[in-house]
């Protein structure tokens, strides 16, 4: 039996899980995505093509909002972080962390499920592992992927696929996530620095 494509799969629910940098504190309070916007972050996510693309595509705006934005490299050209220097308007920083935060909107943990379920018939399955153990590897697996952004999950997925014979384990999936995942961290890193914190 043919399987659906992953995009077809997921239904967004109203709750999704926020990223591990949902709270921010700035002198306007947080910013946080509110429930609707959170969705529409993921819907988003979901339907695009190419995680690379998302990235270029909020890296450029945070750039056109904040010139001073630069990239710093190590001697082979890998992204270590960026720097922002001078003062900025907060309405500015404000925007671009608004952008950054939705392309870091993860998967509801429910939606994560069943795209693992859908795996299950492409891995093989030690002998030993019965329905329980299955469900809590399942869940306790979806946790984790849900703090990552929607569109690098699902690439991840197709990566895993190819490429493991057994039920995946987290630092299967983190190996393809991370070097998607953390230029835009990068982003929000540098743009927290530029929030004055009030006490």
């Amino acid at each position: 039996m043919a399987m659906k494509p992953l995009s077809s799969a997921i239904t967004i629910g109203p709750k999704a899980t926020s990223s591990q940098t949902s709270m921010l504190p700035t002198e306007t309070g947080s910013h946080d995505l509110s429930s609707s916007e959170q969705t529409k972050a993921v819907a988003h996510l979901v339907a695009a093509d190419d995680p690379v693309a998302v990235t270029r595509k909020v890296t450029d705006l945070v750039h056109t909002l904040i010139p001073s934005l630069k990239g710093r490299y190590s001697s082979n050209y890998d992204l270590l972080g960026y720097t922002i220097k001078g003062k900025h308007d907060p309405a500015s920083i404000s925007k671009a962390v608004r952008h950054v935060r939705q392309s870091l909107a993860g998967l509801p943990e429910h939606d994560i499920e069943k795209q693992i379920a859908m795996m299950i018939p492409l891995i093989t399955l030690p002998k030993d592992m019965d329905d329980k153990m299955l469900s809590l590897k399942s869940r306790t697996l979806a946790a984790e992927l849900a703090k990552y952004p929607a569109d690098i999950v699902l690439r991840s997925f197709d990566d895993v696929k190819k490429t493991s014979t057994f039920f995946p384990s987290f630092a299967e999936f983190y190996k393809h996530i991370e070097w998607r995942y953390l230029p835009r961290k990068y982003l929000l890193d540098a743009l927290q620095k530029c929030i004055p914190i009030t006490i």
